[in-house]
């Protein structure tokens, strides 16, 4: 890969004019609207809602206790997409979304925590690979497929049995948290580190919770904000850069709202961030019908997080190829010919019955083509700005993947492999999830772009191949408000998580002075300017450094 200088992600320079002390809301949220209507006649207690990270638009939820062990997959208006199994089920009282095991894989926590009675032995949490899950399958809602890869594990309380139905996975660390249904409620965690390595773990004692009778909660994807609610009333906790959970938790929360059970929603348990952490979602645990309101709440203050932005989508049509002929290196650069290969929409493959274009292997059943090739264009504007990118991948059993010519991961697959080069096996839990990579945002050109897949078998008698791809991108960090202090200036800024930002300044444009760097922890921080201390207009640029 050709070496590139090192370039500036910048966002257009804000002016500051001297202000007087201000202060800043906490976040807020507009009434309910009803963004559809949930139509399952077995989905009568739905006592979570959890949004995918990796699916746009999709939800999950399940049952409350006496419901069959299955999970829900909902489009964002609340069609059903299909049901997913899991091994077993006591009382399902939550559902969560974080990391796990696979460090590029986000993992569904669907949690057992429920004990009206205080009486179990222990409670349990089903983890598993999130599904790659299709809008296409309102058509043809998948029905009790089973979650590949899942874990149970068992925990327990180290002072005995609580009943509980709040929980969350910190996407931060990775770590657990559970808050028990009690008006002294308590909260308990399960570090990842342990989660990572066993089925049986002791809970670790937080501390007390404030909070009268949590039963539902939610982590917004950049860990820097905590839903907690009961039927009738719920809090938002803010959590600032590199602050733990039990402190967050434990300082002012603002009220946010919810329907209630007067307005509609009886029982009401289950909330759930967007996927992107912007509004929330609500559903109530109490429909013998199957038919409710899925509710959804805009945040109406200007300190939410910048949608993604959507390079390539999922889904999307692919030039392919599927022969069994070596096609070289050529095809893998933008100025290949693919006229001639045919075009079709992911998921592309065959064997698994989830794919939107079904490719040929050949005549023998036994003897397959190792290699499908995969071709896509597609325009990029003001690649300048974006600072972060995100290569989402489902694949069986190995790929190589070409960004304009450059290679930018290698799957189970020798990057310079030959086209009947055997692929190493995909682990049958990874097969239908998708897998996160970072990608170079400066291998992406202004204009016309080109991906180029090459996916191979493991076995020539393999029984499936399947192949989709996602590019996301996240924007360079921006000021999203600024305040003048008695000594100094506040500036609040977002970004991608984890980036270093720094800030410049000048007063006239011609000479800009570094003032400093702020880590992005959670996708937000703030940058204190003690030297903007006279009258004069001053101008900030944040920017990202890549080299």
């Amino acid at each position: 890969m050709a070496e590139i200088d090192t370039v500036l992600r910048v966002l257009p320079i804000i002016l500051l004019l001297v202000l007087p002390r201000m202060s800043f809301a906490l976040p807020t949220f507009a009434n309910a609207v009803t963004n559809g209507i949930v139509n399952i006649n077995k989905l009568t207690e739905a006592s979570g809602v959890a949004a995918s990270r990796n699916n746009p638009g999709v939800l999950w939820t399940e049952n409350d206790s006496g419901n069959a062990a299955v999970v829900y997959a909902l489009d964002s208006q609340g069609r059903n997409l299909g049901t997913y199994t899991l091994p077993d089920n006591t009382d399902n009282e939550d559902i969560g979304i974080g990391p796990g095991p696979i460090t590029n894989v986000s993992y569904l926590y669907v949690t057992d925590i429920g004990d009206n009675n205080s009486d179990r032995a222990n409670i349990e949490i089903y983890q598993t690979p999130e599904p790659a899950v299709y809008f296409w399958q309102t058509n043809s809602p998948v029905s009790n497929r089973a979650m590949k890869g899942t874990r149970t594990i068992f925990l327990t309380y180290p002072d005995g049995a609580h009943d509980a139905e709040a929980e969350f996975v910190d996407p931060i660390t990775g770590d657990w948290f559970v808050l028990t249904k009690a008006k002294s409620s308590r909260i308990y965690t399960a570090p990842k580190a342990l989660m990572d390595t066993s089925t049986n773990i002791l809970l670790t004692f937080v501390q007390k919770f404030t909070f009268d009778v949590p039963n539902g909660a939610d982590i917004s994807p950049l860990g820097n904000e905590i839903l907690v609610r009961q039927e009738n009333f719920a809090q938002l906790f803010t959590r600032s850069n590199g602050q733990s959970i039990s402190n967050a938790l434990a300082e002012a929360s603002n009220g946010i709202p919810v329907v209630g059970e007067a307005a509609g929603e009886p029982n009401g348990e289950a909330i759930g961030f967007d996927y992107y952490g912007s509004g929330y979602f609500t559903l109530s645990d109490s429909e013998d019908s199957g038919v409710q309101p899925l509710y959804y709440f805009a945040r109406t203050s200007f300190d939410g997080p910048t949608p993604p932005r959507v390079v390539v989508p999922l889904a999307s049509t692919w030039k392919y190829l599927a022969n069994g002929t070596d096609q070289g290196t050529a095809w893998r650069n933008s100025s290949f010919n693919d006229s001639t290969w045919l075009s079709g929409v992911a998921q592309l493959g065959y064997g698994d019955g989830d794919e939107q274009t079904t490719l040929s292997y050949g005549a023998n059943v036994n003897n397959k083509y190792i290699t499908s090739y995969f071709r896509k264009t597609f325009v990029a504007t003001n690649v300048n700005r974006i600072a972060n990118m995100t290569l989402k991948v489902v694949v069986d059993d190995g790929a190589n993947i070409f960004l304009n010519g450059s290679p930018i991961e290698s799957l189970n697959l020798n990057t310079n492999a030959a086209y009947n080069t055997l692929a190493s096996a995909m682990p049958t839990a990874l097969r239908d999830t998708w897998q996160s990579y970072s990608v170079d945002p400066r291998l992406l050109v202004e204009g016309t772009n080109t991906l180029a897949v090459e996916v191979h078998l493991a076995s020539p008698s393999s029984n499936s191949l399947s192949f989709d791809l996602q590019l996301i991108a996240t924007e360079a960090p921006f000021a999203n408000a600024i305040s003048r202090l008695t000594n100094q200036t506040k500036i609040f800024l977002t970004g991608s998580s984890n980036s270093p930002t720094t800030i410049r300044a000048t007063t006239n444009f011609l000479t800009w002075t570094n003032l400093g760097s702020v880590l992005l922890t959670n996708g937000s921080g703030t940058f204190y300017d003690s030297t903007a201390t006279n009258l004069n207009a001053r101008f900030y640029q944040p920017y990202r450094a890549i080299p």
